[in-house]
């Protein structure tokens, strides 16, 4: 997995003291998820990513890592087919 952020158009106000300069980042990383039974009607997902973004300008490079974790109804089946 990955991304590529550009920025299109350059920050501007008055913050913007040093100018209107614009940024980028790339980033390559894994990720990996997991469903799993909570209970007899529930269940779960985990997933985890990380990124390692490079090739950065006007930005920080580094690590970044997400984790997410989310309970929920288990999925009942359709019964009969499309009327």
């Amino acid at each position: 997995m990955g991304y590529y952020y550009q920025q299109l158009s350059g920050d501007s106000g008055s913050g913007a003291k040093l100018g209107d300069f614009k940024s980028r980042v790339a980033a390559v990383g894994p990720q990996v998820g997991f469903i799993h039974k909570v209970s007899a009607r529930w269940e779960a997902y985990l997933n985890v990513r990380a990124y390692g973004e490079f090739a950065a300008e006007h930005r920080t490079q580094g690590w970044n890592m997400f984790v997410t974790y989310v309970i929920s109804h288990e999925a009942q089946p359709r019964s009969g087919g499309i009327k």
